[in-house]
C-alpha cells in the first residue's frame, strides 16, 4: 500500500502575472480537486414507482488555501500580490493551464480563477482561498 503524503499534493497554476511565469502556489496549505456528475432524470410512467437515471454532464474544480506572503517568491511560485494582479487585470478573463497532485499523478485541464479571498483575524496568521472552475474535461498526465 502507498498512501499519499498529504504535503506532496500541489496546485500548480501555468500562467504568466505580471510578465513572470508562475506555477505552484506559494505557503500552500491545503488542496482539494472535486469532480462531479449530473444525472437526467429518466423515470417514465411505467418505471414502477421508481427512479430512473442517465449520466448527465461532468464538471471539476480545484480550491486551496495557504498562508498570505506579499512579499517574498521563489522561481515558479506566486505570492498572494501575484494572485491578486491576475484577477484584477484582463488576464483573469482568460482560461488556465492547472494541475493538480503529486509526482506520477498529476491531473491537468483549462480552467477559470473564479475566486480568491483573503482573511486577516486578530492575532492569527493571514490565510488565501482559491477556487479554480474546471472548462472542459481534467485528464491523467
Amino acid at each position: 500500500m502507498a498512501i499519499v503524503n498529504a504535503t506532496d499534493v500541489l496546485i500548480k497554476i501555468h500562467a504568466t502575472v505580471d510578465g513572470v511565469p508562475t506555477d505552484q502556489l506559494i505557503h500552500a496549505t491545503s488542496a482539494s480537486l472535486s469532480i462531479s456528475q449530473d444525472l437526467r432524470d429518466s423515470t417514465s410512467k411505467s418505471s414502477g414507482g421508481w427512479q430512473y437515471n442517465l449520466a448527465g454532464l461532468r464538471s471539476w474544480e480545484i480550491s486551496g488555501d495557504g498562508f498570505v506572503d506579499f512579499t517574498s517568491s521563489t522561481s515558479g511560485t506566486a505570492n498572494t500580490a501575484e494572485l491578486i494582479g491576475f484577477m484584477l487585470e484582463t488576464q483573469a478573463n482568460a482560461e488556465v493551464e492547472v494541475s493538480f497532485g503529486v509526482s506520477g499523478n498529476i491531473y491537468e485541464g483549462g480552467a477559470f480563477l473564479t475566486s480568491l479571498s483573503i482573511d486577516a483575524g486578530v492575532e492569527e496568521n493571514a490565510t488565501y482561498s482559491i477556487s479554480l472552475q474546471g472548462n472542459g474535461p481534467i485528464a491523467a498526465q
